[in-house]
């Protein structure tokens, strides 16, 4: 074992030993009280489960995490009291802010919340219906009716002939023929 390895060991026995000492004088900061709380409502929550399911649970131990709860409590080691696995709320039930829920996005609107809240419009056309016919004298009985408009082509016009006459090359650039402008 080299002399760097003895002095880390060292190290880290005093910070344990100042660790330890700390905490039980009381001086540790309310990160420690917190985490003294967080071990004492974690275990209450062992013994509120096995008394739940009907297995014994030591009842002196529970006295002693409630009395560790309102000791941590009055000297303010305990930030919050929120469930931190809570279940969702049920539909309908968004939150208990006292807001309203925001209305569900639009039709064309879904997907689209994280890229401003813009979607592309439809294509022309789409989820529309032809406008009725205008009113005028009607066609008879006998009439046939008119045949259905054409469908809409499914891509963009095809592009034109590219041009296959020759095309002069450019003319080259004066530093590869040696003049200078």
């Amino acid at each position: 074992m080299g002399f760097l390895d003895k002095a880390k060991a060292a190290a880290t026995e005093l910070a344990a030993k100042a660790d330890g000492a700390l905490a039980s004088s009381g001086m540790a900061g309310p990160a420690a009280a917190a985490k003294q709380a967080d071990r004492a409502f974690r275990d209450l929550g062992v013994l509120a489960y096995l008394n739940a399911t009907g297995r014994p649970a030591d009842e002196s131990a529970r006295e002693r995490l409630m009395h560790e709860l309102r000791a941590a409590e009055s000297q303010g080691g305990i930030a919050s009291f929120a469930l931190h696995s809570a279940a969702p709320p049920p539909p309908g039930m968004a939150g208990t802010s006292g807001y309203a829920a925001p209305p569900p996005p639009a039709p064309g609107m879904a997907g689209s919340a994280g890229y401003g809240g813009y979607a592309a419009p439809p294509p022309p056309g789409a989820g529309m219906t032809p406008p009725p016919p205008p009113p005028g004298p009607g066609p008879g009985p006998s009439a046939a009716p008119p045949p259905p408009p054409p469908a809409p082509a499914d891509g963009p016009p095809p592009a034109p002939a590219p041009d296959h006459s020759p095309v002069a090359p450019p003319p080259p650039p004066p530093w590869a023929t040696g003049t200078s402008s």
